[in-house]
């Protein structure tokens, strides 16, 4: 590789270095942090929650009334899917673990 252009490098020029800021323009650049949806999100979550939970109870009694009154017949393609689901989710979470 051969050097061509061995002129010095000059000063650098103070009108094109880059502009310093004031104290305000600093404030007005800064991250901010607020607390207003926070109280709007936990109520939404506590919402939901409520919800679930009830559908959950409402289903859990529909299923205990079924099997007391001996016409429950789970759907066995279902079960079996709903256990390889669980077993599938707590191999790859093990297998996370070991790392």
């Amino acid at each position: 590789m051969m050097i061509k252009n061995t002129t010095s490098v000059g000063a650098v020029d103070p009108a094109t270095s880059k502009p310093q800021t004031d104290a305000a323009t600093l404030r007005r650049q800064s991250d901010s942090v607020s607390t207003a949806d926070a109280a709007q999100a936990a109520a939404l979550a506590r919402a939901v929650q409520a919800n679930v939970g009830m559908s959950h109870s409402a289903r859990l009694a529909q299923v205990e009334s079924a099997i007391r009154a001996g016409s429950y017949q789970p759907s066995a393609s279902a079960l079996a899917s709903r256990l390889l689901d669980a077993a599938e989710v707590d191999a790859r979470l093990q297998a996370l673990m070991r790392g």
